[in-house]
């Protein structure tokens, strides 16, 4: 019989099996080391493969380029849905952008054209003005009014700059794959499963969707395609007359690219964050993402939300190493669901014309209510800023548990998964 985790396999007693153990080697089992590999494995192959950046600016430094790309891949791994939500937003442009294009007449205008634009590819670079890239929105504008023509460089010449690294994706699929079907195993033969793989498991759904959506968005490019008319900046201002007349607030293309953010801004503290001191902007920031979301895609991310969430609740009945933080983690989980229930029905709501309410989404961009009364202004972003910081210790109180709960776990969480017993047995 088995009585040390040394020696622990499938065959455990059940009286054991709730028996804690710490840090338990690999002879010949699964040790601690085996399940940290195994979901910090998947977690940054997949925030690998499924991250895609816009184009940085070519001064950027190593030091501001991994601070920016850091802040995402924490973004990426502690609230995957919100990552899913930019990358609707920026499928949802881009296939905005086709449509557009294509009513001009320009048919080899690609989806692919449209994330490339829209990630800063495109820099347009007049003698009264320095270089700031334009997206999509502004290609069209300028193409309708015939102050430039469609960009000649092709779909193939786009990827060709892309990083994309097919054998990571395919490595990623591999390891997403082999953790499901290995979790779904020791689910059938009662084996423990760990909280952090748990968590990795819930990662897993909004990634894929995120991958999805940005399945035609090159990635990592770093290389910008610069137009360079022989007009000014300033006769295209003036020609667009009373659209034109505000000072710009990122680029002189603000006139055309700003108003398909349906109200939302930036909020006025964050302008200059994360290296955009620069006027004009010398790239387009990773969550600028217009135009906001419709009813349906608000409501497919509303729906991912609440799965991510609710997948935390299958450790309902996980054996922790005290009842506090099986208490700690039932509640972080409810109040996980909750709030994607709830919370996440606001921009869902948003998109009906009738909404008129000040709100915030992530305390970075804001809109302000039609009609400024207190109640408009104040009751949603009360109720969301509550919502975000309840949220938030949720999230901190279940990554922890992730880790803590190592230093107690049943026993039979070392056990191998006994994969012949799946096979047919012929007498």
């Amino acid at each position: 019989m088995a009585t040390s985790a040394q020696n622990a396999t499938i065959d455990v007693p059940k009286q054991s099996r709730r028996h804690g153990v710490g840090w338990v080697s690999q002879p010949d089992q699964r040790g601690t080391i085996d399940i940290l590999w195994g979901c910090f494995l998947v977690l940054f192959v997949c925030v690998w493969v499924v991250m895609h950046h816009n184009v940085p600016v070519k001064r950027e430094t190593l030091r501001e380029s991994a601070t920016r790309k850091f802040r995402w891949v924490m973004l990426a791994i502690c609230a995957p849905e919100t990552l899913t939500l930019f990358a609707v937003m920026q499928w949802n442009s881009a296939n905005i952008s086709v449509r557009e294009m294509h009513a001009l007449g320009h048919k080899d205008w690609t989806i692919v054209h449209a994330f490339y634009a829209n990630s800063g590819g495109f820099v347009l670079h007049t003698d009264d003005c320095p270089p700031f890239p334009i997206n999509s929105k502004s290609i069209h504008y300028l193409c309708s009014k015939e102050w430039i023509e469609a960009p000649t460089i092709s779909r193939e010449d786009i990827w060709d700059r892309s990083k994309a690294d097919l054998f990571a994706k395919g490595f990623a699929v591999f390891q997403t794959g082999w953790i499901l079907v290995q979790c779904i195993g020791r689910g059938a033969q009662k084996l423990a499963i760990t909280p952090l793989e748990l968590f990795t498991i819930a990662f897993i759904l909004p990634t894929i969707a995120t991958a999805f959506f940005w399945a035609n968005k090159p990635q990592n490019v770093a290389e910008t395609t610069v137009i360079r008319p022989k007009w000014l900046i300033a006769n295209v201002l003036i020609e667009s007359g009373e659209a034109a007349k505000h000072p710009y607030i990122d680029t002189p293309m603000d006139f055309v690219e700003k108003p398909p953010w349906a109200g939302w801004k930036r909020r006025p503290s964050l302008l200059h964050f994360g290296g955009l001191e620069r006027r004009p902007l010398a790239r387009i920031p990773n969550d600028y993402s217009p135009p906001p979301p419709t009813g349906k895609e608000a409501t497919f991310i509303w729906l991912i939300s609440i799965v991510h969430a609710g997948i935390h609740l299958i450790g309902w009945n996980f054996d922790f190493p005290t009842r506090i933080e099986k208490l700690l983690w039932r509640i972080s989980s409810i109040v996980l669901v909750v709030i994607m229930l709830v919370g996440g029905a606001v921009p869902v709501i948003s998109t009906r014309p009738w909404f008129d309410f000040s709100f915030n989404l992530l305390w970075i961009w804001v809109i302000d209510a039609r009609k400024s009364t207190w109640i408009r202004r104040n009751i949603f972003n009360f109720l969301v800023n509550l919502a975000y910081l309840i949220y938030i210790i949720a999230r901190v109180l279940i990554f922890v548990e992730m880790f803590v709960s190592f230093r107690s776990l049943p026993e039979n969480a070392y056990a191998d998964v006994n994969w012949s017993a799946f096979l047919p047995h012929l007498s």
